[in-house]
Formats: C-alpha cells, structure tokens, sequence
C-alpha cells in the first residue's frame, strides 16, 4: 500500500466517523469512500488528491447516470474535508455531472388491479370506516 492510500484510507475513516457522530446513516456513502480508497491504492496513485483522480473513479463504474453523480458529490464533500490535511487537494466542481431528469412514465393500471386497489382502499382502516369508504370513493373518481 503507498503512503498516500494510507493516508487516505485513515482520512477517510475518521471523515466516516464524524458524519456518523453528526448522526448521519452515511452507510452507501461509506462504501463509497472506502471503494475509491481501494481505487488509489489498485492504480497506486500518489498525492495529491486531484479532480481527474475523482472523475476517473467515479466513471469506473457502470450504472445510471445518477450514480455517477451521486459518487461524484460524495468524494466532493470528502475533498473538502481532505484540504484541511492536505492543502494540495483540488477542489471538485458541483456540476462535473449532469443530473439525469428522465421521468418515469406513469403505470397505467388494469381494471383488475383498480379493483383491487379499490377493494385496499375500503378495508385499510377497520377502526374508522369512513375512512376506508372515503379513500375508496376517492380511488373510483369520486363517485
């Protein structure tokens, strides 16, 4: 292992353990960082931590675009925190990535599953039965 993954295997956990004592789950974010720890220490890259560095990693990895950018904004944050040890570190762009904004197209459902859906709708409150009579009023178009 070079000096420089060590260095940064240890920034990044103690960066771990303070997002978990600011009571962050920070679990997928984690992974995320040990991941581009085992990245530099594999291609054996040397300090200082740099924009191409985070780019290279964060497009070794296949998937939607969102996650690109997602693991992008994840080493951002863990840049900034990595200046304070390292002044050399070079701060990442906001925007490296474009956000995908694909919308889903709506589920059109069969008469089948409306009925079910209906059906739901009238028992999901046995304690109020208004309740259940209105949502599945509701459900039908306000019949």
């Amino acid at each position: 292992m070079t000096a420089f993954a060590r260095f940064l295997g240890e920034k990044a956990e103690r960066y771990i353990e303070l997002r978990h004592s600011l009571g962050y789950a920070f679990s997928k974010q984690a992974g995320t960082l040990r991941a581009f720890v085992r990245y530099v220490e594999r291609a054996q890259l040397d300090a200082p931590a740099t924009r191409t560095m985070a780019l290279d990693f964060a497009l070794s990895f296949g998937g939607a675009a969102n996650s690109r950018v997602t693991r992008h904004g994840v080493l951002r944050q863990f840049y900034e925190y990595l200046a304070v040890y390292d002044v050399r570190t070079e701060a990442l762009e906001r925007r490296a990535f474009p956000r995908s904004r694909a919308i889903t197209p709506p589920r059109i459902l069969t008469d089948a599953e409306l009925a079910s859906l209906i059906d739901a709708c009238a028992r999901i409150s046995p304690s109020t039965p208004l309740r259940g009579r209105t949502m599945a009023s509701n459900a039908r178009g306000g019949e």
